[in-house]
């Protein structure tokens, strides 16, 4: 195993970057909710995002376990695959559970808010998240 792919390598740090980054835009997404008075909306948008990282770090761990020679079997294919699916389809019933206590819409936008925060750090050049000289 490389030293990138450690907790402490260039990866963890990259892991902890992304995670950290769209955590924040979960927390202050949800506060800026809460202060216009759509506490349901907060709600869903920190299930939501909570949900993504979540996601995201499982992606992250399982990932090696799935695609590592001869460690790779379907079997690990198939449970990160519920895991990932089954957090975010549980993220989702709980909104649809409390609807007036959770909005549905913020869940589902918050389930992507790790792709966002991928996404805007591509178009803003890495300034974002990170270059790899910064690890």
């Amino acid at each position: 195993m490389s030293h990138t792919t450690k907790a402490g390598g260039a990866l963890g740090g990259f892991l902890r970057r992304v995670l950290t980054r769209s955590l924040l835009l979960t927390l202050s997404g949800a506060l800026l909710l809460l202060v216009l008075g759509q506490a349901s909306w907060a709600r869903g948008l920190a299930l939501g995002g909570l949900a993504s990282a979540v996601n995201f770090l499982l992606m992250a761990w399982l990932l090696p376990r799935v695609v590592e020679p001869g460690r790779g079997t379907p079997g690990w294919s198939l449970i990160s695959l519920v895991l990932r699916l089954g957090l975010m389809a549980l993220a989702l019933a709980l909104a649809l559970v409390f609807p007036a206590r959770v909005s549905v819409f913020a869940c589902a936008a918050g389930l992507f808010l790790v792709q966002f925060t991928l996404l805007s750090d591509r178009l803003l050049g890495g300034r974002l998240v990170g270059t790899t000289s910064e690890s």
